[in-house]
């Protein structure tokens, strides 16, 4: 999700905790996943400094005894990481859920379930380096499509309203023009629906210029079904998770046999939404709905129950049917941890190719720099606050519901970290909290345990 406020701004960069306590949390054992990560089989001084350095920081970032004092604390958390090819750190802090905020006054949850590590997270805008970009790298690489292909191409219907020229790399490099979010679920309840909404639209700003949109990355979903005549979310699962046998990958994961208790809560319903469009109540947060006001005053889908298993994005559960290109994906950070680790392989895992180098290379070239410094590639994100303290050659994405890939190929390190943080609630001034504090600590971690010992 984008927040693109008239007033209102959020800070992105964070300064990094490096006030690491010398707290240990008990380890939470992790359920065997039937996937190709490999363990490491030793316990090396190096993997115990890791683990007492991480642990210390998620005493600082994750809820507990002491913790509940840190406003920026996240009820549970997964955190992994992986170095040449190998599993050196996984484990799993607090619980799934430490609030129901369908209770009036006391609404802490009196015997909450802990966060395993085979419990299921809301990637958010993970997903777009998660599903749809990794689907571009197999489509790209197998001549299906191009970088430089316009949107026409596959969808004639595009066009419309001076989208002409638009093309699949300027969707994937948020260089398209087209608007950076749109309460869609305003009008449309259903994937055709949305699409036809997104082909109506006229650019908002010059292609080539960066402005992150959802938008986008909705249209290349449905690119994506135009060239393989599947439905997205079934053909990211046959051609990559299935493969790589990624257990805990799933759109809309209730459906495919996952279980709440298995399951991190993200919010109660969409109150963030809620405020970014209501101009009456909060008219110095958000959008400004002028066009929309009848829509949004006629508009009953609000969720009023706690989100369990059910995407947070308003725009994927409510306008894409639980299944979109910007959001929607469920993961673990073991799943995470493996298919990243095939980016740092070049495509390849054992007998399976999904993309080559020269491919891979293609999409991480560098499109356009930020005002906050990081970098934007086709789909990844290079060079963003929390993965500063990791290396200056990383790359990966962030969610809204407080998700985080940071891959270095110089380091050959992946590092995942997930959090359910919205469960916390709406804090200060409507926001939830911003945890790009508690992944760069984790990152700074890694860091000094893995890299700097090297040196």
């Amino acid at each position: 999700m984008i927040v693109n406020r008239k007033k209102l701004s959020i800070a992105l960069c964070l300064a990094i905790t490096t006030n690491l306590a010398s707290y240990t949390f008990s380890q939470i054992n992790p359920s065997p996943l039937p996937t190709h990560v490999v363990y490491a089989n030793e316990d090396t001084a190096k993997q115990k400094e890791l683990s007492k350095a991480i642990d210390a920081v998620a005493y600082s970032y994750v809820r507990s005894q002491l913790a509940d004092d840190n406003p920026k604390a996240t009820p549970g958390a997964q955190i992994l990481v992986m170095k040449d090819g190998k599993v050196v750190f996984e484990k799993s802090y607090g619980t799934i859920q430490a609030f129901d905020f369908s209770k009036e006054g006391d609404n802490k949850i009196a015997d909450p379930i802990p966060v395993k590590n085979d419990t299921l997270f809301d990637l958010a805008s993970v997903t777009k380096i998660s599903a749809t970009t990794q689907a571009f790298l197999h489509l790209v690489y197998e001549g299906k499509v191009s970088l430089e292909d316009k949107v026409t191409k596959y969808l004639p219907e595009f066009g419309k309203n001076g989208k002409e020229e638009v093309t699949i790399g300027q969707l994937l490099s948020h260089t398209s023009g087209l608007p950076q979010w749109k309460a869609i679920y305003l009008y449309s309840d259903n994937r055709q629906a949305t699409l036809e909404y997104i082909e109506n639209q006229k650019l908002e700003f010059e292609p080539g210029e960066y402005k992150y949109s959802d938008l986008g990355f909705m249209t290349l979903a449905f690119i994506a079904e135009k060239i393989t005549g599947e439905p997205f979310d079934e053909y990211v699962a046959k051609t990559i998770y299935s493969p790589l046998n990624l257990k805990h990958t799933s759109f809309k994961p209730l459906d495919h046999g996952f279980s709440k208790e298995n399951i991190a809560v993200t919010s109660f319903g969409n109150p963030f939404e809620q405020r970014m469009i209501d101009e009456v109540n909060y008219p110095d947060f958000g959008y400004n709905m002028t066009e929309d006001k009848e829509a949004f005053d006629q508009f009953k889908g609000w969720r009023d129950y706690e989100l369990q298993g059910e995407v947070n994005d308003g725009n994927t559960a409510m306008a894409n049917e639980g299944v979109a290109g910007h959001a929607g994906l469920f993961s673990t950070a073991s799943d995470l941890g493996n298919l990243y680790q095939v980016v740092l392989d070049k495509g390849k895992q054992g007998d399976t190719v999904l993309y080559d180098e020269e491919t891979l290379n293609s999409f991480l070239t560098d499109v356009s720099k930020n005002k906050n410094g990081s970098i934007q590639a086709y789909g990844f994100l290079k060079n963003a606050s929390w993965m500063k303290p990791l290396s200056e050659d990383a790359f990966g994405h962030n969610g809204f519901t407080g998700t985080y890939v940071t891959i270095s190929p110089k380091h050959n390190l992946v590092v995942i970290v997930l959090t359910n943080k919205m469960n916390n609630g709406l804090q200060e001034k409507g926001l939830y909290n911003n945890t790009h504090d508690f992944a760069g600590a984790v990152n700074f971690a890694v860091h000094n345990s893995y890299i700097e010992s090297d040196n």
